[in-house]
């Protein structure tokens, strides 16, 4: 479906004077074209709309997955640090070495 109508198409219309007045069918055919423009227009801004909607749901799972990325990743840093065991050697060590020269 394509635009069939500008703005100035529209702004610059002149119908032909009948007897009567401006003839009934070119008023009509006229009006079938602005109706089909608005008609195409109507359809482009719901499918913009529908769009629009598809984004923001992604957006917002988007959003979701990276709070609880960085939950979990508070969560790991506050856990404690993998203790090593020459680190727990030494400690012992000197919890030893405090305890029994002091008797």
């Amino acid at each position: 479906m394509k635009q069939k109508l500008k703005i100035d198409d529209i702004f610059n219309k002149e119908f032909h004077v009948d007897f009567k007045g401006y003839s009934a069918l070119e008023v009509d055919q006229f009006l079938d074209l602005v109706l089909h423009d608005y008609e195409y227009f109507s359809s482009i801004i719901q499918q913009q709309k529908d769009l629009l909607n598809k984004y923001e749901d992604a957006l917002s799972q988007q959003k979701r997955l990276l709070l609880e990325y960085e939950g979990r990743e508070r969560a790991s840093e506050d856990s404690p640090k993998e203790v090593n065991h020459v680190d727990l050697l030494k400690r012992v060590s000197k919890l030893e070495e405090a305890v029994f020269n002091k008797e």
